[in-house]
């Protein structure tokens, strides 16, 4: 290897451990500044909190309430009161004493009570006027019931009457009737008209007559069932 060769050599390996220590010098330095810059973050990140804290407590905070005791509040008012006469109505406070605003209660009260009452006295009368009003549909349909039925048991009855009278003359169209004549007897008629003269025929004869003998006259009127 000649002298130039060899020196050639040396410089290459020189100037690569330069740039090797180069970029070992860059990355240290990009590393250190990462870091700083994370740390840098996180503390900036810690340090937020904490300002934040601290402004709300010792500043926000005694500023707030120092505006509103300013601002809103007055001796005797209650939140509510201070905040509604600060959105514009009207609020007329109580003195100290003054039993106005105890009597307005107590008048609201009365008037609630009595308009309960008044409410449960009509429901009270609303609900005797229904059950009322249910009796009178009941007991009106049970008077046309028993209507319904003494006019069925009357028609019922009628048809029954008209029945037996028909039967009754139905019978009595059955029955006939002979008129004694002369030299005739019950035995006679009994045999003229039954074929037999037997004393069950001739008992028959008599109860249809209301007779208690055998004895007829001429011109009587007999009847034969």
């Amino acid at each position: 290897m000649s002298k130039e060769d060899y020196r050639d050599k040396i410089e290459e390996h020189r100037q690569s451990f330069e740039e090797e220590k180069e970029l070992e010098t860059l990355s240290r330095a990009s590393r250190v500044k990462r870091n700083g810059g994370n740390n840098k973050q996180k503390n900036t990140q810690r340090k937020i909190p904490l300002n934040t804290i601290l402004f709300i407590i010792f500043i926000l905070i005694p500023s707030t309430i120092l505006i509103y005791i300013w601002v809103f509040y007055e001796p005797g008012k209650t939140i509510e009161e201070a905040e509604k006469d600060s959105s514009g109505s009207i609020v007329e406070m109580a003195k100290p004493g003054d039993k106005s605003d105890i009597k307005v209660t107590e008048d609201k009260d009365d008037e609630d009570t009595k308009a309960n009452e008044q409410a449960e006295n009509q429901a009270q009368k609303d609900a005797e006027m229904l059950a009322a009003k249910e009796k009178a549909e009941l007991e009106a349909k049970k008077a046309e019931e028993a209507k319904k039925a003494e006019a069925e048991k009357a028609a019922e009855d009628a048809k029954k009457a008209e029945e037996a009278r028909k039967a009754q003359e139905a019978a009595a169209a059955k029955v006939k009737t002979h008129t004694v004549k002369e030299k005739e007897n019950l035995y006679r008629i009994a045999l003229n008209y039954y074929g037999n003269g037997s004393e069950a025929t001739l008992a028959k004869i008599r109860a249809a007559n209301g007779m208690t003998s055998d004895t007829v006259w001429v011109g009587q009127v007999i009847k034969l069932p």
